[in-house]
């Protein structure tokens, strides 16, 4: 409640705001027992991470909402389907986790006929038999507005002796033909994140937000930008194959399961998926390890097909758009250097981590200014 006796909105705070406020809650209850046993990652990242042994299992959920996240008059029935699990996969494939199951509620309205959700189905059965994430089981209610929740759960595959050690030793030169690039931590210790302080030797490792380092390279895969180009295009009525091209990034994204696996056996420590738009979700790493970034505009990934229908505005978009749903990565140059061949997808090197204010990412353009970003990225409670 606010000073003047007037109930606070959540607006006010914003979604990741809301968020802090009510782990806090969580944090100073003892009604929310001791944790979680063998939880290794929490509120925060794109999942939480749960130590079994030897075997580390990701949760995570997600929810679209017609009028919010979709409209039914625009999307086809079966690339909501797709999409609902798209969303889920990439944030375990951002965790270098494979996909096991999932559960998938159905808020329906009633008036939804039958062949639409045999569409939608088929759109679900579509992308699991590709990427994994079977469902197995959910619920349905009634609703006054159409949505789907989607939970689903994943596997790490990869040993720590993959990544963070393999990273560890490659950062202090000490792996066979490599060096530690001028400026680099000579040790692990000198890392903001130390390895074996959320994973245990033998254990399977995963991506995490909280992972980057200074000098780090940030990097990520694919083009960015398309899938809000594909948003402007719908809003404005756009037709023609550039504009469609940006419609299907929209509709149809693409998980990266195996760039994701791909990054931590590899020795990626920190990655996540591009969700909220990617200079947001740089800030978000750089906040989660105490760090800062800069990023040239001219290295961000972006599409023909964004710079031919948003000629003026495509370096806004490409960086406050979301739903990319590619992958964000960093790691020092020697190792980027021999991963980024490897990965089996475009991946380009967009910038650094730095020190300075905490979770500011500083955009410049070809000489070398700031470039200023109208917009911020996703925020469910923006105001």
């Amino acid at each position: 409640m606010a000073s003047d006796g007037k109930e606070t909105p959540a607006s006010s705070l914003g979604e990741f705001g809301l968020i802090e406020h009510l782990v806090g809650i969580l944090t100073e209850s003892a009604k929310n027992g001791d944790g979680v046993p063998g939880l290794v990652l929490d509120i925060g990242d794109d999942c939480a991470g749960v130590r079994r042994g030897t075997v580390t299992d990701v949760y995570t959920t997600d929810t679209m909402v017609d009028g919010v996240h979709f409209r039914t008059g625009q999307i086809p029935w079966r690339d909501l389907g797709w999409k609902s699990m798209a969303v889920n996969l990439s944030d375990v494939g951002s965790m270098g986790a494979r996909s096991v199951m999932s559960l998938v509620t159905l808020g329906l309205t009633g008036d939804e006929s039958v062949s639409d959700l045999e569409e939608l189905y088929r759109g679900i059965a579509d992308i699991t038999g590709e990427f994994g994430g079977a469902v197995a089981g959910g619920d349905i209610v009634s609703s006054p507005v159409l949505f789907i929740t989607v939970a689903m759960t994943g596997e790490a595959v990869a040993t720590n002796g993959g990544a963070a050690f393999n990273r560890a030793r490659l950062m202090a030169g000490s792996m066979t033909g490599t060096t530690a690039g001028a400026g680099y931590p000579t040790a692990a210790s000198q890392l903001k994140f130390d390895p074996g302080s959320k994973a245990d030797p033998g254990g399977a490792a995963l991506l995490r937000r909280d992972a980057v380092a200074v000098n780090d390279l940030i990097a990520v895969t694919g083009t960015i930008g398309d899938s809000g180009g594909g948003v402007r295009a719908l809003a404005e009525g756009l037709s023609g194959e550039a504009s469609d091209a940006l419609k299907r990034a929209h509709f149809r994204p693409i998980p990266r399961m195996a760039a994701g696996i791909g990054l931590v056996t590899g020795g990626v420590l920190s990655a996540m998926d591009v969700s909220d738009g990617i200079a947001d979700d740089i800030g978000k790493m750089c906040r989660a390890s105490g760090v800062a970034a800069q990023i040239r505009m001219s290295a961000v990934p972006v599409s023909d097909n964004l710079k031919a229908c948003f000629p003026d505005d495509y370096t806004n978009i490409a960086l406050t758009g979301g739903e990319d749903y590619e992958l964000l990565f960093t790691a020092p140059e020697p190792v980027m250097a021999a991963i980024v061949p490897s990965l089996g997808v475009p991946v380009s090197v967009i910038g650094e981590v730095i020190e300075g204010e905490l979770g500011t990412v500083t955009v410049l353009d070809e000489r070398a200014r700031p470039i200023e970003i109208t917009g911020g990225g996703w925020d469910h409670l923006d105001a």
